[in-house]
């Protein structure tokens, strides 16, 4: 789905859904019908998910700080960040990189 090729594409940037379903031409409402019928999940939550992936793969690769990770995946907001990384992850960014980080032991 062209959709989540944008998303994939260009995560770390604010993305407006409404200006997504400009450029393709689409209403919201269809969009979204559309986009979860194919995946399962809404937009938002893909989107979440692919930033959450980019910053779990960045705490695990590099000595980042989560304040770096966060801004690198485009979340401004450190709360907010935070609450996702555990809904999706199970636990907080912090212990997530304390646990599975490899850079640590070099």
């Amino acid at each position: 789905m062209e959709a989540q090729t944008y998303f994939e594409s260009n995560y770390q940037n604010k993305i407006s859904i409404s200006d997504l379903t400009d450029q393709l031409s689409i209403g919201r409402r269809s969009f979204d019908r559309r986009f979860n019928k194919a995946t399962g999940i809404t937009p938002l939550e893909y989107l979440q998910r692919v930033k959450i992936e980019a910053a779990k793969k960045s705490l695990e690769n590099t000595r980042k700080t989560v304040n770096e990770v966060m801004f690198d995946v485009g979340y401004s907001d450190v709360k907010a960040f935070r609450e996702v990384f555990r809904r999706i992850t199970g636990m907080p960014p912090l212990t997530y990189k304390a646990k599975y980080n490899k850079a640590a032991f070099i």
